[in-house]
């Protein structure tokens, strides 16, 4: 991020940051409040980088930082309080002046960047914190933690961070494999491509996997309608310090206990879309597992088979160093044969006479003549025999008709609990894959001739049935009736 785009000030590109620390940092146990009058003062005292060239910041240019950094940051807060100045001599004056308080939102702005700074040093890939967050996703799918306090409050929030750690992790992992495993195969390092492949094996993999068994329990919080607002109330619980709490500020609690609610939502919304398989939800999510999973699969393949490669280049050196010496000692009754005429490797054929590779030094040119060759004309008449056969042409309206003759019910509802004999094969299909639906609990990606489906339930108690359509051998078969309704 640019310092810049932090108070839009072209003259003092920190001073948002300055603030912010001032704030954050000195405000709270500095003795004077926080006006515009102070924060002028410390800034010009401690915070102009001369080194640079900055010079004093005026009042209305602080002004300026302070109003981007409140207005369109939200870092920032003021209100206008009555406060106890002091004269030069020393006599104390009351007056109402605004005062400025840094948010949450600034405070967590200030942690995330010195995080960004020390991203390089901080950000691993481990097996233990993957642990971590299996521990404290169990224990938040359980009952074992109450609203009546903040430990399942505080258990959400430490899964996130577990949750934002191994994702981190896993992307950086990802990159270095990814850059690694190409060098590898480049340079043809063989012994370090076998222990690269057998650490993503042994160990990438297998945390990879137990990593996503843990879409079960994230679908079944992120469904759970009541968690989020346990977490809010656990928020609020009595442990909590919470000045809004003490006063008892219902106005402020029940808005903070509706913000929590929708940030748990949004939280593990997200959350649940990266452990999703389909394309759109792989698109649409930042941290998906599934995509983690192809760079190390493809990192394998391929470092499996540059170290099959090798192994196969592999040579005898000390035999190959023998050979060397042999050659060294009789290199002086060694007798290279004449270079043999450039003519003779295009116009013989050393298969149809081997010995003319003996001869090739005093061998001539062959002398060839040219030959006519006649070309046949290829006519129409030389065209394969085209098939009369016609493919089956399909009749949606026919297919519609007889499904609705057959298993519907009403116009929305509709029952398949006994064989059937249809004479449509779009009819069947489309019944084959309306009982598929019975594996989903969402049915968002099923319809049938373009009308959206609204539930589909497996009827066990029918036993298997038989979908036959006439003029086929063959028959489909589904393991049980199926009741389906649509929208």
């Amino acid at each position: 991020m640019l310092a810049t785009q932090l108070g839009l000030s072209r003259d003092h590109p920190l001073a948002g940051w300055h603030v912010l620390t001032i704030l954050y940092r000195e405000g709270t146990g500095s003795n004077e409040p926080n006006t515009l009058d102070y924060l002028f003062q410390r800034y010009n005292e401690d915070y102009v980088d001369t080194a640079a060239g900055e010079g004093l910041i005026t009042k209305a240019a602080l002004k300026g930082v302070l109003e981007v950094l409140e207005t369109q940051g939200g870092l920032i807060a003021s209100a206008q309080r009555k406060v106890r100045l002091y004269t030069d001599s020393g006599k104390p004056l009351i007056r109402t002046t605004k005062i400025f308080r840094i948010t949450a939102r600034g405070s967590e702005m200030l942690r995330v960047m010195r995080q960004v700074i020390e991203a390089e040093n901080t950000i691993t890939a481990n097996t233990n914190r993957i642990g971590e967050f299996v521990t404290l996703l169990a224990s938040l799918t359980g009952d074992q933690l109450l609203a009546t306090d903040t430990r399942l409050y505080n258990a959400f929030r430490n899964m996130l961070i577990a949750y934002g750690d191994v994702m981190r992790g896993m992307h950086k992992l990802d990159e270095d494999v990814d850059e690694l495993a190409n060098n590898l195969a480049f340079d043809h390092g063989s012994q370090a491509a076998k222990q690269l492949q057998e650490m993503l094996t042994k160990k990438a993999v297998p945390a990879y996997l137990t990593l996503l068994e843990q879409a079960d329990p994230v679908r079944a919080l992120a469904e759970d309608d009541e968690f989020a607002a346990r977490v809010a109330r656990s928020q609020q619980g009595e442990d909590d310090l919470d000045t809004d709490r003490a006063v008892n500020n219902q106005l402020k609690l029940t808005t903070r206990a509706i913000n929590t609610q929708a940030y748990v939502k949004r939280e593990l919304d997200a959350m649940e879309m990266s452990f999703f398989g389909s394309q759109q939800a792989v698109d649409r999510s930042l941290d998906s597992v599934f995509l983690l999973f192809q760079t190390i699969n493809s990192a394998i393949t391929l470092l499996s088979q540059e170290y099959e490669h090798a192994q196969q280049q592999t040579i005898d050196i000390k035999a190959l160093n023998q050979d060397l010496d042999h050659l060294l000692a009789h290199v002086e009754r060694v007798q290279l044969p004449s270079a043999l005429p450039r003519h003779l490797p295009f116009d013989r054929d050393p298969e149809s006479d081997p010995d003319d590779l003996l001869n090739a030094t005093t061998m001539g040119p062959v002398i060839s003549t040219a030959s006519e060759r006649r070309v046949k004309s290829v006519t129409e008449a030389d065209n394969p025999k085209v098939s009369d056969e016609l493919l089956p042409v399909s009749d949606q309206k026919a297919a519609l008709a007889e499904l609705q003759g057959l298993v519907m019910q009403d116009p929305t509802h509709g029952r398949v609990d006994h064989n059937l004999t249809l004479t449509t094969t779009i009819a069947r299909d489309e019944l084959v894959k309306l009982y598929a639906a019975t594996g989903y609990r969402r049915f968002t990606n099923f319809s049938c001739f373009g009308r959206s489906v609204h539930a589909v339930q497996a009827l066990p108690a029918t036993g298997g049935l038989w979908l036959h359509c006439q003029g086929e051998t063959l028959s489909a078969y589904l393991p049980s009736g199926f009741t389906f309704e649509f929208d």
